[in-house]
Parts: C-alpha cells; sequence; structure tokens
C-alpha cells in the first residue's frame, strides 16, 4: 500500500503561545483505515483540518502522494473529503439533494451525471427518501448520513472524519462501519477520529493516540495485545469494559480480534440492509 498523506512532525496553535499539536506525526496509505484516538481537547479535529488543507500548521510538513499537501492547492480539495462532528457546519442548500450534488455542480458536471451520483451514494446510505426534504428539519443522525453522502458522492481519494458515528443508532453505526470497510477495499485512504473505541478495535488496520500534543501509531492489534489503549487516556466505553470482563481481559480480546476480523463484513451484517 502506498503513502496517501503523512503529517511530519506537525505543530500548531491557535493562539501563538500555547501549542495544540506539538510534533503530531502520522502515515495514513490507500486501501487501509486510520483511527485518530484521543481524550477531548487533544487536537484531534485541528490535525484533521491540517491534514483537509483547511489548516496550515505553524511548523512540520504534510504530504500528499509525497508532495506538499500545501503546494497542490486548492487542487488537492477534490482529492480529500472531510466530514465535520457537527454537520449542522457542513449544510447549507434547500434540499437534501442540493446538498449531496453541490459539490458535483461546482466542478460543472452535468444534470443527469449528477442526479445518476445523487441517487447512487443516497441509496448506498439508505436516505433515498430524504433527497426533497430540508436539511435543517432532519434529525442529528439524519444530518450526518446526509453530510457523509455529500462527501462519497464526488468520489475523494482521501475520507477524512471527525467522529463519524455521533448522533447515530446502532443501525446508523453499522453501516457508517460497512461503508468504511468498502471505502478500504476500494483502495482509498480513510481517517477517523473518534472517541468509539469499539468502532477503532473492529475496523482500524492502525490506531494512532494523540496525547499531550503528540501521536503514536500502532498496529491496530498490535495496540491491542501491547495494551496500549488499555494505558491510554481514551474513555474506556461501559461496552468496552463489559465485553472485557465477559472475555477475560485485553489478552484475550486481542485474540479474539485476530480471529474475527477477517468475517468482519458478516458480523456487521453489511449488504444485508
Amino acid at each position: 500500500m502506498s503513502s496517501a498523506i503523512e503529517a511530519i512532525d506537525v505543530w500548531f496553535s491557535y493562539t501563538k503561545q500555547d501549542y495544540v499539536l506539538r510534533g503530531a506525526s502520522l502515515e495514513a496509505r490507500y486501501g487501509e483505515i486510520l483511527v485518530l484516538l484521543g481524550p477531548t481537547g487533544s487536537g484531534k479535529t485541528t490535525l484533521l483540518l491540517i491534514l483537509s488543507g483547511l489548516l496550515k500548521p505553524q511548523k512540520g510538513r504534510v504530504l500528499l502522494d509525497g508532495r506538499s499537501l500545501f503546494d497542490q492547492l486548492p487542487e488537492a480539495r477534490r482529492r480529500i473529503g472531510i466530514v465535520f462532528q457537527n454537520p449542522d457546519d457542513q449544510l447549507f442548500n434547500p434540499t437534501v439533494y442540493d446538498e449531496i450534488a453541490y459539490s458535483l455542480r461546482t466542478l460543472g458536471m452535468g444534470e443527469e451525471q449528477v442526479r445518476e451520483r445523487v441517487e447512487r451514494v443516497a441509496s448506498m446510505l439508505g436516505i433515498e427518501h430524504l433527497l426533497q426534504r430540508q436539511p435543517y428539519r432532519l434529525s442529528m443522525g439524519e444530518k450526518r448520513l446526509v453530510t457523509l453522502a455529500s462527501i462519497l458522492v464526488y468520489e475523494p481519494q482521501i475520507v477524512v472524519l471527525d467522529e463519524p458515528t455521533t448522533f447515530l443508532d446502532d443501525r446508523g453505526t453499522r453501516k457508517i462501519m460497512c461503508i468504511l470497510l468498502k471505502l478500504r477495499d476500494e483502495g482509498r485512504a480513510v481517517i477517523a477520529a473518534t472517541h468509539d473505541l469499539e468502532l477503532a478495535l473492529w475496523l482500524a488496520d492502525k490506531i494512532c493516540l494523540l496525547e499531550k500534543g503528540k501521536t503514536k501509531c500502532y498496529n491496530a492489534l498490535e495496540a491491542v495485545e501491547e495494551r496500549v489503549i488499555e494505558r491510554s487516556s481514551v474513555q474506556k466505553t461501559p461496552t468496552l469494559q463489559l465485553v472485557l470482563k465477559l472475555v477475560g481481559g485485553w489478552e484475550k480480546l486481542s485474540k479474539l480480534l485476530e480471529g474475527e476480523r477477517d468475517s468482519i463484513r458478516e458480523i456487521l451484517h453489511c449488504n444485508h440492509g
């Protein structure tokens, strides 16, 4: 797998005094899911915005396919899609259809092809019935799916998501997880910042912990086997704590994950509605 996007010794401050990021580094490759974990306020969103070219670090480099990301803007933004944590920060069109179609229209795509793409991605996310609705009238979970559709419709090679399962019920969460697996299978690079440890443990190929402005990255199973997550300040959810109790601890969980990751689609019932 070749390198898609890489942050190298990135420093960033909003005040030019207190740095949020203090030498953060990570590398996302095509055909893998990288999950960024860290406590609230650790700088996960800031790092995602830098990787998307929306913020520029005071120090360090960001490489897209081995070349400076910022030297490739604005064209590179067609290759990187970002889904913000709060859907209301991203929605501004009069209907869901127009919201999803917006990026394609700005690229000058014909309306017939626009309609085909919009309907295809809406079907994939199960939101066809929302296309004529006004975005501000939707639930937060529905808004989350619409913002994801508005990114996937223009088929970016790198998909960046901030808390992708926030506001979603169990079915919506399962749908998102299946889509992330699909994107990985298509050879895209997926970067997701999340508090959802279950998502990280089931889906991640690589886990990066962001604490005190710095990152440490691991192969996902290695992170479990070496109890990296257990020792981190990332909050362990009640569900995860129950799973750990039932299976007998982190070591047994790692063996369970190693055996089940290949069949994760069946576990999640992907392609079954």
